[in-house]
């Protein structure tokens, strides 16, 4: 496997430096939160489940319904083991990075990013790949992210919240904003505080269902809202 392509300087993780971080983080979702990918996304994985013999994903409603877990163990309930899983997941998403042509920046999100991160540490969380999220931010030329946890991390959003937010020990509030009813219930399972976008793949009233402390409209509101101190508890 070749090794991922280095993020234009405008997008580039910043080196993270010895000791506890001196800064507070802030995790964030990568679909549905900084990029609107679900039809390009719902189509490569029904091609790639298609080609596996797959029969759990036909249309981009049977992908949204996959979000309301974590997509693997979502996978597994449906009878599809977790080998199945990954090899249709990790077909759709090289589908992607072959052609990121169908992604596109939601409105606002950029501007949002470059202004938190002069705040704190973002770090994006999510089950796409690093490599495809990196080539994104280096496309679009978006800034402020410090670092990505992806599936080459883990398929468990629980445990690299967790992993993440170790890192911060001076920490009390560790925000994650997110689209979907699986990632509310995964920020709650692992300690973290879970905050919905409203422009995402569920819509509001499931994300609050779901434990979502707050639901924002738009990225400027997400800003106001993250404008406290995490130290805060």
């Amino acid at each position: 496997m070749k090794s991922p392509p280095p993020p234009a300087p405008s997008a580039r993780p910043r080196r993270e430096p010895a000791g506890p971080p001196q800064r507070d983080v802030v995790m964030i979702d990568f679909d549905g939160v900084v990029v609107d990918s679900l039809d390009a996304f719902a189509d490569a994985l029904t091609v790639a489940c298609e080609e596996q013999g797959i029969g759990v994903v036909r249309s981009v409603d049977d992908v949204v319904d996959l979000l309301y877990g974590n997509v693997y163990e979502s996978f597994r309930a449906a009878g599809v083991d977790e080998s199945g899983a990954v090899q249709a997941m990790t077909a759709a998403i090289r589908a992607l990075e072959r052609d990121l042509s169908r992604l596109r920046p939601f409105p606002g999100v950029a501007e949002a990013l470059a202004r938190l991160g002069d705040r704190v540490d973002v770090v994006i969380v999510t089950s796409n790949s690093e490599r495809l999220v990196h080539g994104f931010l280096a496309e679009h030329g978006i800034a402020g992210v410090a670092a990505v946890a992806g599936v080459e991390s883990g398929v468990s959003k629980v445990a690299k919240i967790a992993a993440v937010a170790r890192r911060y020990p001076a920490q009390r509030v560790f925000p994650f904003i997110a689209d979907t009813v699986g990632d509310m219930r995964e920020a709650r399972e692992a300690g973290a505080t879970p905050i919905g976008v409203g422009w995402g793949w569920h819509d509001a009233g499931r994300l609050r269902a779901a434990g979502a402390t707050r639901v924002v409209a738009s990225p400027e509101e997400l800003l106001e809202l993250l404008d406290p101190p995490c130290r805060e508890a």
